[in-house]
């Protein structure tokens, strides 16, 4: 079976050739489009105007022109894609060698008063959305974002997600597919959101049925009255009717201009949504949660199409902006208003359907995005889910973030509600790098995805972490009390009957040892009288003696580290019982600080 790696590799050879044979055809169409566009003219000046073969060879030619003009904006298209495959390709090579500053860092989404995030480095560079990140759209990076900072507690709905990951993550050449469509156009956050606003935003068009009417009698009218001129007798009448439609033209002219704009710019996003969905409508799932996406795009008629039909006219507006077609175009068939009319007629009609299709294509997006993760780390576990008494429990438990070569894995669990695990340890020794490993793996968890160990059960349960708590002036408020802050509102869910998987980094850092001690025995004490579970990370040997003062309810384990020929080696291996070594003195009287 071919590995990821492989997948990858073969892709980029595959396009790196395609792309040199694609620059080669396209200078062939330029040629060739230039010669049939000089065919135009170059029989009316050698045989005249009234040469009898300078008009079909001059017809033929311009059917040529435009026949070449296609196949050079379709040929474009291919090298585009191929060049969008050979990157995507490219950077997935770099991340499996584990560098991924190429990918969205997701910063926008990061919020210091968030639950966890901030204390997990879920957002911002070299973060966990980082390293998940391939969404091709905003509303899928908005949606993978959300997946993360809020995830289910459901373990139906994880499972669900779970099979839908699993079918995705199998399927190479379909995400591929997917994203390379996806990255046709690249939208940006005011543009989406304009997009969004279609569903809640009516068009008017005055005197549409007067319009409806004009389309067909004026063209008519118009064609008809070629009929006399091309014979030979008056041509007043078709000048007549020129005059009229350009009449009508500056009668509408604000409504033209307005749907122009509104329209006009969003013609390449629209050709991205029409690739995406068509990418999603034509292919065949097996997971219920992928099938009812689908089903929500398909279902009376397929949004590809409609979408298609959209751009259609889209694309025909454009024809304005070349000065010649637009003057031929609206002297006989009305064209701005035709295409005015069609705009605003499809607006009508399916833009309340608009949001939908984008939020099947965001959920599609981030699903992609989890697979590839999946995919990229097939030694990964899916974690079981238990929704019965609280349980987290995982064989070689390791930072996803982390090179493997670097990674330092362990075996981890705690088990029932009301109990606090008091983690002590040296400087440097690993608390706070288990900490987040442990609180990661829960998110990944909760997503669907898999979790960077060899297995893992969990119960789904909202995170609350204190680890990265900072002093603000413009807040007023001190170190000390930021932390209580966040120490009360884990408190106030608790006391809300919302069970809370707790995790605390040196608790109440900004007092004195004493209060900090009677402090920390007091909240350990709380939390062991509530439906949380804790990690309390600690340098404070006093408190690992509450295992004995709430026995059942408060273990201890520690890193340690050994110090050998003067010096520190760190195993990061978590092991039960207390810290007897610590390191600051040492490492103070090795700098030469004291």
């Amino acid at each position: 079976m071919q590995s990821v790696k492989e997948f990858y590799q073969g892709q980029s050879e595959d396009c790196t050739k395609q792309l040199a044979g694609i620059s080669s055809r396209l200078k062939w169409l330029a040629f060739f489009r230039l010669l049939a566009f000089l065919m135009i003219f170059v029989p009316f000046f050698i045989f005249g105007l009234r040469g009898w073969i300078s008009l079909p060879v001059s017809l033929a030619a311009i059917f040529v022109f435009f026949f070449l003009v296609k196949k050079h904006i379709q040929t474009e298209r291919k090298q585009k894609e191929a060049a969008i495959r050979k990157k995507l390709a490219e950077d997935e090579l770099l991340a499996l060698d584990h560098k991924f500053n190429q990918f969205k860092n997701g910063s926008e989404f990061s919020d210091p008063d968030h639950f966890y995030s901030y204390d997990l480095d879920l957002f911002g560079e070299g973060s966990l959305f980082q390293f998940l990140n391939r969404t091709v759209s905003v509303g899928g990076k908005e949606k993978l974002a959300d997946w993360l900072s809020s995830p289910d507690l459901d373990g139906k709905t994880i499972n669900e997600k779970q099979k839908a990951i699993r079918e995705l993550s199998v399927n190479n050449e379909w995400r591929m597919k997917f994203r390379v469509a996806g990255l046709l156009f690249e939208e940006d956050e005011p543009l989406h959101k304009e997009m969004l606003d279609w569903s809640a935003k009516g068009l008017r068009l005055p005197k549409a049925s007067l319009i409806k009417i004009f389309l067909w009698l004026v063209p008519l009218l118009t064609f008809a009255a070629l009929v006399p001129a091309i014979l030979g007798f008056s041509k007043l009448f078709v000048w007549s009717m020129v005059v009229v439609q350009w009449g009508l033209l500056v009668y509408f002219r604000k409504e033209v201009s307005y749907y122009f704009q509104y329209f006009g710019r969003k013609s390449a996003l629209l050709d991205k949504y029409h690739s995406v969905l068509q990418v999603i409508e034509t292919s065949e799932f097996k997971t219920e949660n992928l099938v009812v996406l689908k089903q929500k795009i398909v279902s009376p008629e397929p949004a590809g199409k409609i979408i298609s039909g959209l751009k259609t006219w889209t694309d025909r507006f454009e024809y304005r902006q070349n000065i010649i077609v637009m003057f031929l175009l609206n002297s006989l068939l009305l064209w701005d208003v035709r295409c005015m009319f069609h705009l605003w007629r499809w607006h009508n009609e399916y833009h309340s359907k608009l949001a939908s299709w984008l939020d099947v294509i965001a959920e599609f997006d981030a699903f992609v995005s989890l697979a590839n993760y999946a995919a990229n780390h097939p030694q990964f576990a899916y974690p079981e889910v238990v929704d019965d008494d609280f349980i987290y429990s995982a064989k070689e438990l390791g930072h996803p973030l982390l090179e493997s070569r670097k990674r330092i894995c362990n075996d981890f669990e705690i088990a029932g509600w009301s109990k606090v695990m008091i983690i002590t340890g040296a400087n440097m020794a690993g608390k706070s790098t288990f900490l987040r490993t442990v609180g990661i793996n829960l998110v990944l968890a909760c997503t669907g995805a898999p979790v960077c160990a060899a297995g893992m059960k969990f119960t789904p349960v909202l995170l609350y972490t204190n680890m990265r708590t900072t002093d603000s002036l413009q807040k007023e408020e001190s170190y000390f009390f930021a932390e209580l802050k966040r120490i009360k509102r884990v408190l106030d869910l608790l006391e809300q009957g919302i069970p809370v998987f707790v995790i605390l980094d040196e608790m109440l850092k900004g007092t004195n040892s004493v209060d900090k001690l009677n402090g920390s025995k007091a909240l350990v004490e709380k939390l062991t009288k509530l439906k949380s579970v804790s990690l309390v990370a600690t340098h404070d040997l006093k408190l690992s003696e509450m295992e004995h003062e709430i026995p059942g309810k408060v273990e201890n384990r520690c890193f340690e580290i050994r110090i050998v020929n003067d010096e520190m080696i760190f195993d990061y291996k978590l092991t039960s019982g207390i810290t007897q070594t610590m390191n600051a003195t040492f490492l103070m009287r090795k700098m030469g600080i004291i």
